[in-house]
């Protein structure tokens, strides 16, 4: 069962008014990272990040270059339930004017800030404003689910 608006803001309360939506919520831009140095690594237990740089916002907008990857820090931080698994998707504008976002799943009992990919496939750069709707997340019941332990949350 997917969470609709009505449910959505009693256990999301305190949102701002337009990221309520229908069937989701939608996350606002926080911060910007561009990604530098040497690639990261997954091989068995071995997990290794690229480094990040973050980017600072030219009269509150980022600048998104064409062809390079950018990790997006949404808002605001998700207490995702413990019965309950997001799915983030990228806003349409974001589609539409050709910026790929690439998003993973929101496992149960995972808090704390959302981080997406995002890459501008258009020729010239592309201007996203801090605060920005970008990512709507949609909520599932899932049963018989265990709850998020991994490497990225902030407990």
């Amino acid at each position: 069962m997917i969470l609709g608006e009505e449910l959505l803001r009693r256990v999301f309360p305190g949102l701002e008014e337009d990221q309520y939506q229908p069937a989701g919520i939608d996350l606002k831009l926080r911060r910007v990272f561009r990604l530098r140095g040497e690639a990261g690594l997954l091989r068995g237990d071995e997990k290794r990040l690229p480094e990040y740089r973050e980017v600072e916002p030219e009269g509150g907008e980022y600048r998104l270059d064409p062809g390079e990857p950018y990790v997006l820090e949404l808002a605001p931080k998700l207490e995702i339930p413990e019965d309950t698994v997001a799915l983030f998707f990228p806003r349409s504008t974001l589609i539409r004017s050709g910026v790929a976002v690439h998003t993973a799943v929101g496992d149960p009992g995972f808090r704390g800030h959302i981080r997406v990919l995002a890459v501008n496939h258009h020729r010239e750069p592309y201007r996203l404003a801090r605060g920005e709707r970008v990512v709507q997340a949609v909520f599932i019941k899932a049963k018989g689910a265990g709850t998020y332990s991994g490497d990225y949350g902030e407990g």
